[in-house]
C-alpha cells in the first residue's frame, strides 16, 4: 500500500513537470485583455490620424477654393497693373513733351533776352547822344536852321522819324520784356509740372511694384500652405500605415496567445484524461536557438538587450552639431567587417523596407507587461526578416551598414514607449532600459 502511494506521488510529479512544462508561463486572461486593449488603443490612434487626414484634405480643398476665389482678385490686380503701366507710359510721354517744351522756351527766352540787350545798347547810345548834344534844344536848332520852307518840312519829317524810331525801340523793348516775363513764368510752370509728373511717375512705379508683389505673395502663400498640407497628409498617411502594421502585429500576438491558451487547455484535458487512464506520457518541448554566428551580442536578462556589439558613438537627445537637431535614438559604431544586428526583445516585425532617410530599416513591436514598445533598427546593410514575422530576443535580423542618410557605418537604434510616430514623441533613451 505504501509503495502504491509513493508510485502515485511520483507519477503525479512527473505529470506536473512533463505534461505541463509551460504552466509557469501559462497565458493569462490579463495578457489577452492587455493585447485587446493595445489593439483598441491603436485603433483609437488610427481614428485620430484619419481625422487629421480628413482635416488636411478639407484644408487642401479650402485652399484650392481660395485659390479659385482669389483668381478674381488676382485678375483685378492684373487689370490694375495694366492700368498703372498705361498711366506710366502716358505720363512718360507727357514728361518727354514737357522736357522738349522747356528746352524750346529756354531758347526763346534766350533770343528775347538777346534782343533786349541789343536794344539796351541802342537806347544807351541814344541817351549819351542826347546828353552830349543838349537833347531837344538840338532838334530846335535843326528846325530853325532850315533855309526854306521845304527844307523846314524835310527837317520836321526827319526829326519826327527819329522820334518815332525811338518810340518804336521803346515799345519793342517793353513788349520783349513782357514776353520774357510771360515765357519765364510759363517755363517755371512747366518745370513745376514736370517735377510733379516725375514724382507721380515714381509713385505709380512704386504702386505697380506693390501690386505685382501683392499678387505674387498671394499666390506664394497659397502654394506654400497647400504644399505644407500635402506634406502633412503624406506624414499622416505614413503614420496611418505604421499604425495598421502595428495593429496587425498586436493582432498576430493576440492570435498567438489565444492559440497558446487553447493548446494549454487542450493539454490540460489530455493530461486529465491520461491521468484518469493511468497512462500519461512525458512532454518535452522547447527548442534551442543557435548562436553560432560570430560577433553576436549575448542575450541578457531584462526586458531588452543590446541590439549589436560596438561602442555608443552618439547618444540620445539634442546634438551639439548638425544644427542642434534632436537625436531620437543612439548610434552604435561598427567595429568589424560583419556586425550582426539582433532583436532587442521578443516581438513582431510590422515594417521592413528601404527608407530614403533610415535606409534599410526594421520596425518591431513588443508588448512587455502590458506596455507596447517599438524598436527601430536603421541604416542596415541587409535585412533578414520581413513584415509579419515573429522574432525572438537575440535573433539576428540584419547586418550593420551605411544606407540612407548616414555619414558612416553604424546602427541607429530607437526605442519608443508606445507606437512610433513621425514626431517621435514616444522616443525614450535606450540607455535607460539597456545596459551597454
Amino acid at each position: 500500500m505504501k509503495r502504491r502511494k509513493v508510485m502515485a506521488l511520483a507519477a503525479a510529479t512527473v505529470l506536473s513537470i512533463g505534461v505541463f512544462p509551460h504552466f509557469a508561463d501559462a497565458v493569462s486572461d490579463r495578457e489577452i485583455q492587455e493585447k485587446r486593449d493595445a489593439i483598441n488603443d491603436i485603433r483609437s490612434k488610427q481614428s485620430a490620424v484619419q481625422d487629421k487626414i480628413n482635416n488636411a484634405d478639407q484644408q487642401i480643398q479650402q485652399l484650392q477654393t481660395q485659390q479659385k476665389s482669389l483668381s478674381a482678385e488676382i485678375k483685378k490686380l492684373d487689370l490694375a497693373v495694366e492700368e498703372t503701366s498705361g498711366k506710366i507710359r502716358s505720363l512718360s510721354a507727357d514728361i518727354q513733351q514737357t522736357e522738349q517744351a522747356v528746352e524750346t522756351l529756354k531758347r526763346e527766352i534766350a533770343e528775347v533776352q538777346a534782343r533786349i540787350e541789343k536794344r539796351n545798347e541802342i537806347l544807351k547810345e541814344r541817351v549819351r547822344s542826347l546828353q552830349e548834344s543838349g537833347g531837344v534844344i538840338s532838334y530846335l536848332e535843326v528846325l530853325l536852321g532850315s533855309q526854306s520852307f521845304s527844307d523846314f518840312i524835310d527837317r520836321i519829317s526827319a526829326v519826327t522819324t527819329i522820334f518815332e524810331a525811338d518810340k518804336q525801340i521803346i515799345r519793342e523793348q517793353q513788349a520783349d520784356k513782357a514776353l520774357k516775363e510771360k515765357k519765364e513764368k510759363e517755363l517755371t510752370d512747366k518745370l513745376s509740372r514736370l517735377q510733379a509728373d516725375l514724382k507721380e511717375l515714381e509713385q505709380l512705379k512704386q504702386t505697380l511694384n506693390e501690386q505685382i508683389n501683392q499678387k505674387n505673395q498671394l499666390m506664394a502663400n497659397l502654394k506654400q500652405k497647400e504644399q505644407e498640407h500635402y506634406e502633412l497628409k503624406m506624414e499622416l498617411a505614413e503614420e496611418q500605415e505604421l499604425l495598421k502594421k502595428q495593429e496587425a502585429a498586436v493582432k498576430y500576438q493576440l492570435q498567438q496567445l489565444m492559440e497558446k491558451k487553447w493548446a494549454e487547455e487542450a493539454a490540460k484535458r489530455r493530461a486529465a484524461a491520461s491521468h484518469t487512464s493511468s497512462s500519461g506520457s512525458v512532454y518535452s518541448g522547447g527548442s534551442s536557438y543557435s548562436r553560432s554566428e560570430s560577433n553576436v551580442p549575448p542575450v541578457t536578462s531584462g526586458a531588452f538587450m543590446r541590439p549589436a556589439n560596438g561602442p555608443v558613438t552618439s547618444g540620445f537627445g539634442y546634438r551639439s552639431f548638425g544644427g542642434g537637431e534632436f537625436h531620437a535614438g543612439i548610434d552604435i559604431g561598427k567595429r568589424g567587417a560583419v556586425v550582426p544586428v539582433v532583436a532587442a526583445a521578443d516581438g513582431y516585425v510590422f515594417r521592413s523596407y528601404f527608407s530614403s532617410s533610415y535606409g534599410n530599416v526594421i520596425f518591431i513591436t513588443h508588448v512587455i507587461n502590458g506596455q507596447v514598445y517599438t524598436t527601430v533598427y536603421a541604416h542596415l546593410e541587409a535585412r533578414l526578416v520581413g513584415e509579419g514575422q515573429a522574432v525572438r530576443k537575440g535573433q539576428v535580423i540584419g547586418y550593420m551598414g551605411n544606407t540612407g542618410r548616414s555619414t558612416g557605418p553604424h546602427l541607429h537604434f530607437e526605442l519608443h514607449r508606445g507606437q512610433w510616430n513621425p514626431a517621435k514623441s514616444n522616443a525614450v533613451n535606450p540607455l535607460d532600459y539597456i545596459n551597454f
